[in-house]
Formats: structure tokens, sequence, C-alpha cells
């Protein structure tokens, strides 16, 4: 392999369009991506929802997750490309879970193994909350990622200010209703 050169050789999966293209505005000069609890090398995924300071230019991700199979017990099965991990405190507002391991050996889900019983639709998103009885969440979106960016990348992250059409079905992360509320009517939401 000759110096300075790094091939990625795994080839990804083609981004699918996920709002009107045209209604996107991002935000210049972008931001630095610091989240300790996202691993090195780990997909920041197109219209993940993001916490950004744009004082410090700094942000992190907003980790919900969405369940792909009705859930009754402490098994329940999300969607990959969720960046949920072993520790995080999960809610739908009403329950709050902490997840006490992943399980990604499957290629149509992951399969979260949470501490208590919970009663999830399919469908339905949960938020990383604040504290084990946390109702609220612990980081809210104010911004969505623009473009596939590796954590752990020496460059910048470009986020979105503003989108239209935001299809929910085609979204890699979702988006949870107390996000919607942080994003406000700089995004229009579709299903």
């Amino acid at each position: 392999m000759p110096a300075g050169f790094k091939y990625d050789l795994k080839p990804m999966e083609v981004t699918r369009e996920m709002c009107r293209v045209d209604t996107i505005q991002r935000l210049s000069g972008g931001v630095v991506f610091e989240d300790s609890d996202v691993p090195t090398g780990t997909p920041i995924m197109p219209l993940t929802p993001l916490t950004v300071d744009l004082k410090t230019r700094k942000a992190k991700a907003v980790k919900n997750v969405r369940v792909v199979e009705k859930a009754t017990s402490t098994k329940v099965k999300v969607a990959k490309y969720s960046l949920a991990f072993v520790g995080m405190f999960l809610s739908d507002g009403t329950t709050t879970v902490k997840v006490n391991a992943i399980d990604k050996s499957n290629a149509d889900h992951d399969l979260l193994t949470v501490s208590t019983s919970l009663t999830a639709e399919a469908g339905e998103v949960l938020f990383e909350a604040a504290t084990s009885d946390g109702k609220s969440a612990k980081n809210a979106a104010n911004m969505l990622n623009y473009a596939t960016f590796k954590a752990g990348d020496k460059e910048s992250l470009t986020p979105i200010y503003r989108a239209f059409e935001v299809c929910e079905s085609k979204l890699y992360a979702p988006i949870a209703e107390v996000d919607k509320a942080t994003l406000s009517d700089r995004f229009f939401f579709i299903p």
C-alpha cells in the first residue's frame, strides 16, 4: 500500500433521498463532532439528529431508536444505524429503561436487552433520557446531519438547519417527537 493512502474497500449502501433536496439549508463552515458515546468509525448517517452548540462549533448525535417489532418484554428489536450504547437510558416519555446489552448480529435489526419490561409498538421512536427516571430527552436536536460522516474523522461535519418534506419512513436515524419541537418549523416532516 502506498504511503499516505488509505483504502476503504467495503461498499457502503447507496444513500436514499430522504427529503426535498432543493429545500436543504446548510450551516456554513461546519462543526466538530465530539461525542464520547459514539465509537470511532461509526457512520453518522444523513439527517441524523444533532445537538449543535453554535458558540463552540461542536456537535453531538441525538441517540433515538425506532422499534421495528412490537415489544412487550426486556428484548426490543430496533432499526439498524441506531447509535444506542450499553448503559444509556431510553424512554417513551412515560417509561424509562436502561440498555444492558446490544446484539448486532442480525442483518435486519439490532436487539436491545433492557433493564425492565418495555411495551412499545412497531414504528415507535424512543429517545435517550437524561436519567434513569427521566421523562425528558438528554439531548434535543436543533439541526440534522448533511452527509455520511464517520465518528473520529478529522474533517468537520456539516449540519442542516432547514429542510422540508423530510420523509420519516426513509430516515436512517429516527427523529423523536421531542426533537421535532426543538427543530421547530424550520423542518417539515411527512410519514
